[in-house]
């Protein structure tokens, strides 16, 4: 059963009173309440589907059948790439388009979108664009502890085990380029022996037990292959329709999540 949120509900998680949240939700006047309390007050009533106010109504500008992508860093191109066209697809299959968002999406607030994803930022600019955003924010190919937001990402301990068994080898290190999300790559440092950058991989030798798994089917041109690598076998179908299932969940209210961290294998 969906939970019925209340306004102490949403003080707990902007850390101020309730009577706090009731002055901002009723719009009440001269109240010394900052501007970035107020957003956050906003922005998590409206995550949450409290709108029984006047302002916390006026969010919800009703469905634009689009989704947003904020995704700044072109490094893993060919990965994000095949994202991207996965994603597209299985949007289409919902009735909803992409549409792609610059930097602005960090300094003014996101409009004309149902939901946004956001791919492989740093946990800091994904807290900025959380501020920005009155519609469910996903966060892909990165990690935060914050449960109102679901996080998308491979399932990397599975793939890990899996290239083990495959090759009989007793260590793997995953091969890819700069990610910026401080969590995620601790998560990923946990499920494999060692994640380095490929100029690293290709200036250093290692142990014949030793694969090195690529996080992209390949690297460009003028990148030789390495020795003793696998590229890992990503399921972006799967991907796509797990992160759009969420998103449309999310702008339905249906639930919170409970397990917000996804894990494809």
């Amino acid at each position: 059963m969906k939970k019925k949120y209340t306004m102490k509900d949403i003080a707990k998680e902007c850390g101020v009173s309730t009577a706090t949240v009731s002055y901002v939700l009723n719009d009440v006047p001269n109240q010394s309440i900052s501007a970035e309390t107020k957003k956050r007050i906003l922005h998590v009533a409206n995550m949450v589907g409290y709108v029984s106010s006047a302002s916390a109504r006026a969010l919800a500008t009703g469905r634009t059948n689009n989704f947003g992508v904020y995704v700044p860093h072109d490094g893993n191109s060919t990965h994000k790439q095949r994202l991207l066209q996965a994603l597209a697809e299985e949007a289409e299959k919902a009735g909803y388009h992409l549409i792609l968002l610059t930097g602005k999406c960090l300094k003014a607030q996101v409009t004309n979108v149902d939901a946004v994803f956001a791919i492989d930022i740093s946990q800091e600019d994904f807290a900025i664009l959380g501020d920005n955003s009155f519609v469910p924010l996903l966060y892909l190919d990165g990690q935060t502890e914050n449960d109102l937001f679901y996080c998308v990402t491979f399932d990397a301990c599975a793939l890990q085990k899996k290239a083990l068994q495959q090759t009989g080898c007793s260590k793997a290190v995953l091969v890819c380029d700069t990610l910026h999300s401080a969590d995620y790559i601790r998560y990923l440092e946990h499920c494999f022996d060692s994640v380095i950058n490929f100029e690293t991989a290709a200036s250093h030798t290692f142990r014949d037990d030793t694969v090195l798994l690529l996080a992209s089917p390949y690297f460009g041109s003028g990148k030789r292959i390495l020795l003793g690598s696998e590229p890992l076998p990503l399921a972006y179908d799967a991907y796509a329709q797990a992160a759009v299932k969420a998103a449309l969940k999310a702008i339905a209210r249906d639930e919170t999540p409970t397990d917000h961290h996804i894990r494809i294998s």
